[in-house]
């Protein structure tokens, strides 16, 4: 893992947050471990991350494009505004409560469930591909689409969702 490499994120985090990540957040974040690798990568990837990515109750509003994190990814209770395009989580995403999100990326790619309960997503993504449950609790999708039109929607823009859709 180069220093390097931890420090380009954390510096564009701070960039776009216009806030200065607590010293104490970024050693625990290094003692942890919940960085282990992230480097540029010749596969298109800018920023790579080879486990779980734990950011949830930060003040965190915007992350790098084109991110694979190979594990999960928690953004809980986030200001984050956006994602970032071509997301690519090889596991679960959580967003519970990210209450300032309204739009998923295209082209976003969850390997597990997909969890999206306390946000304002008001409509699907183009090409969304999700590998277990979708959950939709308390988002306007659950008052706006019955199950059938949300895989209908997910299917014919070239996304899949494989398990089932949660609304309880």
């Amino acid at each position: 893992m180069k220093t390097e490499t931890i420090e380009k994120i954390f510096n564009f985090l701070e960039e776009k947050e216009g806030k200065e990540i607590p010293e104490a957040w970024f050693d625990l974040i290094k003692k942890l471990k919940l960085i282990k690798e992230l480097e540029n990568h010749p596969d298109g990837s800018q920023y790579k991350h080879n486990g779980n990515l734990n950011l949830s109750d930060t003040s965190i509003e915007e992350l790098p494009n084109d991110l694979n994190i190979v594990g999960w990814l928690s953004l809980n209770n986030t200001k984050i505004k956006k994602l970032p395009d071509d997301l690519y989580v090889g596991k679960h995403l959580t967003l519970y409560g990210c209450e300032q999100l309204t739009k998923l990326p295209d082209n976003l790619y969850v390997g597990g469930y997909l969890y999206l309960e306390q946000t304002n997503i008001e409509e699907l993504p183009n090409n969304l591909y999700v590998g277990g449950n979708l959950f939709i609790r308390d988002t306007p999708l659950a008052n706006k689409y019955t199950n059938e039109e949300i895989y209908k929607i997910v299917t014919s823009t070239g996304g899949q969702i494989i398990v089932d859709i949660i609304r309880f």
